[in-house]
């Protein structure tokens, strides 16, 4: 799979299948599979044909076939030869660029080392530490949104909750702005950035970019919208600007992914331009609001499902937290919840954000018996891969168990390569860390201070995929904690 060997010896490629060989579903012409698939459930539909047709397949998005595997070993070496012998699509790569968001989730090549090195300096461990108690601060303002919908009776609407905490934290740590949108009722920059990922995801899998040449209302609204986002986005830069002429300090020691940036073409030392500057901004924004915030809804689903989960979590977290009888953890007592941890693991096993990775092959290569031409896009179906037995035991059934140390055991197989929710390789998530942080601190908050007493919609919760695979319909019922 490496580059050495991607291109293809004539004598081997003669014994290999072609893409319209491959098994898959029926197809009518020009369209191809379109009239199948319906982009707010895509991952089911391929998981489905999955079942049918085995670890590879073909299906055909309009006229060109794309390349469908649920295989571990496989998976892994694609995402171990980005960005060399594989990348993101083209398609997306254009449709990023068309919205002027071609930053490092979407960049290639150099390019994409320029600023995945930046985005990385700014959210390792180090840089996070420090931010802690603003990030204490934030859940406490969940907190009190979620007492005062108790107080009032109130169901909550988790994931808008959530995506309001989201966005107050990644524009805390990539910015050092703190917006505080869960105490604003008025309009939001959520409300711009909820725009974006399904008309991204619609994009990228329609054979004929149509945007160019008709637009739909969704279209001019997507438009308005990143017009907000990017007068929120260079008000951002000035204020970061500013605060960096008042404090000198700035430009040699950052404090955040704003800061790295503009110090570095303050310098000399970056090509960035204002475009690339909002691009990845605007990137960090998107990713760090959706991926998290859909993450922490699917774990309280599953608490809503498994109360003796819950109570089990609630224990391990009033045991850590009866030294200071805190109703927020302290940074040291969020490291030392193994069965939270085990739990969080275990939803991102069977509902992980991204159920799929596409990838685009950067030369000739084989895969699965299969000659792969170069520009052929592949889709990986990671949440099917952690859901073959083959994997982990009793791999349809929700055990967070299987993830503690001294159960293990008791676990095979227990394929830990085959469960990559941040994905892996040389673009494992950046913002792994971050997001870690965020779901312990409001999973314990939640435990400590809240009961779950019904969930409370209008129809069952479902999978919904809008570029992140996000719960529909889950309304909860939150109530202050009862005494023990």
């Amino acid at each position: 799979m490496s580059t050495q060997n991607a291109e293809l010896d004539t004598s081997v490629s003669t014994s290999l299948r072609k893409i319209h060989e491959l098994p898959g579903p029926l197809r009518l012409p020009l369209i191809g599979n379109l009239h199948q698939i319906s982009p707010s459930t895509l991952h089911l539909t391929l998981e489905d044909w999955a079942d049918q047709y085995g670890d590879i397949f073909r299906v055909y998005f309009g006229p060109r076939p794309h390349v469908v595997i649920a295989e571990r070993e496989t998976t892994q070496r694609i995402l171990r030869d980005r960005p060399d012998g594989f990348r993101r699509t083209s398609i997306l790569e254009k449709a990023a660029t068309d919205l002027h968001l071609n930053g490092v989730f979407s960049r290639e090549g150099e390019l994409w080392r320029r600023h995945r090195a930046i985005v990385t300096k700014s959210l390792n461990r180090t840089k996070l530490k420090p931010l802690f108690p603003k990030l204490q601060m934030m859940v406490e303002r969940l907190k009190r949104r979620w007492e005062h919908s108790s107080d009032q009776a109130q169901s909550v609407n988790v994931c808008s909750d959530l995506m309001r905490f989201t966005v107050d934290v990644t524009m805390q740590v990539a910015f050092g702005i703190d917006p505080n949108t869960q105490e604003t009722e008025g309009p939001v920059i959520q409300r711009h950035l909820d725009k974006v990922f399904p008309i991204v995801h619609r994009r990228v899998y329609l054979p004929f970019p149509v945007w160019r040449y008709i637009r739909l209302p969704s279209d001019y609204a997507l438009k308005s919208a990143l017009k907000a986002l990017r007068e929120e986005v260079n008000g951002m830069v000035r204020a970061v600007r500013q605060r960096m002429e008042a404090n000198p300090r700035l430009k040699d020691s950052p404090t955040n992914f704003l800061e790295s940036i503009l110090s570095e073409i303050d310098q000399g030392a970056s090509d960035f331009s204002d475009d690339d500057v909002f691009a990845n901004a605007g990137t960090l924004l998107l990713a760090g609001e959706d991926t998290t915030a859909n993450t922490i809804a699917w774990c309280i689903h599953y608490l809503m499902r498994y109360p003796e989960h819950f109570h089990r979590m609630r224990s391990e977290v009033d045991e850590i937290a009866a030294s200071n009888s805190a109703a927020i953890l302290e940074l040291e007592q969020t490291n030392r919840l193994p069965f939270l941890d085990a739990f969080v693991n275990e939803v991102m096993r069977l509902k992980p954000v991204a159920p799929f990775i596409a990838a685009e092959s950067n030369t000739d290569t084989e895969i699965l018996g299969c000659q792969i031409p170069k520009g052929t896009t592949i889709h990986m179906l990671t949440r099917k891969t952690a859901m073959k037995d083959s994997n982990f035991i009793n791999a349809d059934l929700f055990q967070p168990e299987r993830w503690l140390n001294t159960e293990a055991q008791r676990y095979h197989p227990h394929e830990r390569q085959a469960f990559i929710p941040f994905g892996s390789g040389p673009r494992l998530c950046p913002g792994r860390n971050l997001a870690l942080f965020e779901i312990r601190m409001v999973l314990s908050m939640l435990c400590r201070n809240f009961d779950l007493d019904t969930i409370h919609g209008t129809g069952e919760v479902n999978e919904r995929l809008a570029f992140t695979m996000m719960p529909e319909n889950l309304t909860v019922n939150l109530r202050k904690r009862r005494s023990s």
